[in-house]
């Protein structure tokens, strides 16, 4: 009765047993860091327009990576593929990196705003400082602005009256040369009127002489 009792503990003990990762893979919680990695540098990557310049820093960064996880090529996308064929696994692994990407995403938010409200902030000290000590210097700016917007309104009005002109002068042009053909069509149906009348002139001519 005792050993039955031992063999159902162990029978039941293998049985409740999972098959871990394998040991040639990277583990899960190393496999996150690598991934997290991985992510950042290809965010980067991809504000590069150049291809070239993109190919070269993703192998720097990707290296870069390798070592510092002390892994390689190989066992990354060995580790890769066994976490494509576990899925379940994988989900977990990306929900994780997904919740941390969005934390640093955040992190880096507060941190432009505020870099940001510092600098509007020097910029409007710096432009309070020397309105202060040159006090004709906002209205300098304002007579400049003015002028500016004066120039530009000029520049458009005489922009709109040259291509009146042309438009105008292109007309004429269209006009006389309309004239002219005309003229010129006039003058050969003119001219083929008279060597008409001529022909018919000739032609009476010699049917008068064969009559008599």
């Amino acid at each position: 009765m005792k050993n039955f009792l031992c063999i159902c503990l162990l029978l039941i003990s293998i049985g409740g047993c999972k098959p871990g990762i394998p040991s040639n893979i990277i583990q899960p919680d190393k496999m996150e860091e690598v991934l997290y990695d991985v992510h950042i540098a290809d965010g980067y990557i991809a504000t590069i327009p150049d291809p070239d310049s993109a190919k070269n820093t993703s192998a720097a960064y990707y290296k870069g990576i390798y070592k510092r996880f002390e892994i390689d090529s190989a066992l990354y996308s060995r580790s890769m593929n066994y976490y494509y064929d576990h899925p379940d696994v994988f989900n977990v692994i990306y929900e994780k990196i997904t919740a941390k990407l969005k934390k640093t995403k955040e992190k880096e938010d507060k941190i432009n705003a505020k870099r940001l409200k510092k600098i509007e902030a020097i910029r409007k000290a710096k432009k309070d400082s020397l309105d202060k000590a040159d006090p004709q210097r906002v209205l300098r700016e304002a007579a400049a602005k003015k002028d500016s917007l004066a120039k530009a309104e000029a520049l458009v009005k005489k922009t709109k009256a040259d291509a009146a002109k042309k438009i105008k002068k292109d007309s004429l042009a269209k006009v006389a040369e309309l004239k002219k053909l005309k003229k010129a069509e006039a003058k050969k149906l003119k001219a083929g009127a008279a060597q008409k009348a001529s022909l018919k002139k000739e032609d009476e001519a010699g049917t008068a002489k064969k009559i008599q």
